[in-house]
């Protein structure tokens, strides 16, 4: 018995029917880039809550309590670079 594995690179949608990204506006361009970076944002956001949420329980599982604070923001401007001749 001969096992057949199918690659479809296409996703499963035809050639014909995804307009490809050189035949799209500007403006449907920006859409998709802005729709994109949206998702990723959402994505990245989701895998660190989840992470946490990993991380606290398998602190609880060793009796232990884990608090993470988000990161303060710090005022103000960057301190200026030393010179590299000095």
């Amino acid at each position: 018995m001969t096992n057949h594995i199918i690659i479809d690179p296409g996703g499963g949608v035809s050639q014909e029917r995804a307009p490809r990204l050189q035949d799209r506006s500007d403006a449907e361009l920006q859409d998709l880039i802005a729709e994109a970076g949206a998702l990723l944002a959402e994505r990245a956001a989701k895998r660190k809550q989840d992470a946490i949420e990993q991380i606290q329980r398998l602190a609880k599982e060793q009796g232990l309590n884990v608090k993470i604070d988000k990161p303060k923001r710090r005022r103000g401007r960057p301190p200026k670079a030393k010179p590299a001749n000095s």
